[in-house]
């Protein structure tokens, strides 16, 4: 069976998504455990965090390419040449794997738009899933994820930001950040604004708002 352009690409991009989903939690998996920023671990310990967000890269990568062995798809066995209209719908064997995924985007292959629209969004539900994870996290295992939490804030009570999720979940974070935001911004506004020229446009818009 000669394969649907359209079956074509919505089998690509569901794979693709998988895919960049898996790899970008990965990715920021370990990149939240080399930063200590327990908020977001998906597992409460650095090394095993670390480790999973290797072995989500590997997965990611490794499922995207080794599907089309057990997946029907436009790489059936003995089909998969430089033109991807003429391919047949099936599974590939590993003699074709290394092309299978080497579809034209007019036959139905996954095209640079359609990757800058599923890789933004398998970005936010991988940093989603972490922000929950370390909720999670924090609530089954208090002692283990807030383990430095005295000693930070007895050092800084005045810390915020993304350093805050060290010994805060995301949500207490960014309740906090907020709060310091709202206190601090006149201050702030003003201190920037000071050393603005009097004529400026931002420095008369700051004094009507504070007026």
């Amino acid at each position: 069976m000669t394969p649907d352009p359209s079956e074509v690409q919505a089998l690509f991009a569901r794979h693709y998504f998988l895919f960049a989903a898996l790899a970008t939690l990965g990715a920021l998996q370990i990149a939240v455990s080399m930063g200590g920023f327990r908020g977001m671990w998906l597992l409460p310990g650095r090394l095993i965090t670390r480790f999973a967000g290797i072995a989500l890269i590997v997965a990611g990568a490794a499922l995207f390419f080794l599907m089309p062995l057990w997946v029907d798809g436009p790489w059936a066995a003995g089909s998969v040449e430089a033109d991807s209209s003429t391919r047949l719908w099936g599974k590939a064997d590993w003699g074709d794997l290394g092309a299978a995924r080497n579809v034209n985007d007019i036959d139905g292959g996954l095209s640079g738009t359609g990757q800058a629209t599923w890789f933004p969004l398998s970005a936010v539900i991988a940093v989603v899933l972490s922000i929950a994870a370390g909720t999670v996290n924090r609530r089954l295992f208090p002692m283990r994820m807030a383990e430095e939490a005295a000693a930070t804030e007895a050092a800084d009570a005045d810390i915020d930001g993304i350093d805050l999720l060290v010994t805060h979940s995301y949500r207490s974070a960014l309740s906090r950040s907020w709060q310091r935001f709202r206190r601090d911004l006149r201050a702030d506004a003003g201190a920037l604004l000071s050393a603005s020229d009097r004529w400026s446009v931002s420095v008369w818009a700051w004094r009507r708002w504070r007026s």
